[in-house]
C-alpha cells in the first residue's frame, strides 16, 4: 500500500555563480572540517517528518609534490552544528590528482531520527576534510545543498 506524503518545507543552498572554477576553497586535513554550506529549516520537527538531504559538491584533486597521487575526501552532513553537533551522514569519494582530478560528488541522505524536545528548527551543515596527510584538495564548485522536509 503507498503512503500519501506532503512535502512541508524545502530550503537550499547554492553558490552565486553556481559553475565550476567559480569557488577556490582548500580542504583541510581530518579532522578539522572545511565548511562548505547550511541550511536551518524554518520550522521545528514533530514526529512523522523526515529529511531528504542532496548535496553535490565539484572538487579538484591537486598534485603538491609529495607523491600522493590518490586523494580521499571525507564529506559529512552534521545536523546542530559542525564537529560538535550530531554527525548524521559521511561518505568518501576519491580522486587521482595525476589522471582523473576534476570530480563531481553527489549523495543523498534521509534525516528521520530527530530530537524532538528541541524548541527550535534544525540547522544542518556540510563539510569536507581530507583523511590523508600530504594530500590536497580544493573545491571548485558547483555546490549546491538542498533540504527537503517530509510530513507523513
Amino acid at each position: 500500500m503507498g503512503h500519501d506524503v506532503e512535502i512541508n518545507n524545502v530550503r537550499f543552498y547554492v553558490l552565486r555563480n553556481n559553475t565550476t572554477g567559480s569557488v577556490s576553497i582548500p580542504l583541510t586535513l581530518s579532522p578539522t572540517p572545511t565548511p562548505l554550506a547550511s541550511i536551518t529549516l524554518r520550522s521545528n520537527f514533530d514526529c512523522g517528518r523526515a529529511v531528504v538531504l542532496n548535496a553535490t559538491v565539484g572538487w579538484l584533486a591537486i598534485t603538491n609534490g609529495t607523491g600522493i597521487d590518490r586523494v580521499n575526501v571525507l564529506f559529512k552532513i552534521w545536523r546542530g552544528s559542525p564537529t560538535t553537533g550530531n554527525l548524521i551522514f559521511s561518505v568518501v569519494d576519491s580522486g587521482e590528482s595525476a589522471f582523473d582530478n576534476r570530480k563531481v560528488t553527489s549523495f543523498t541522505h534521509v534525516d528521520s531520527n530527530f530530537d524532538l524536545r528541541s524548541s527550535r528548527p534544525p540547522s544542518y551543515f556540510l563539510t569536507a576534510e581530507l583523511l590523508d596527510v600530504g594530500s590536497a584538495a580544493t573545491v571548485i564548485g558547483p555546490i549546491t545543498f538542498i533540504a527537503t522536509e517530509f510530513e507523513k
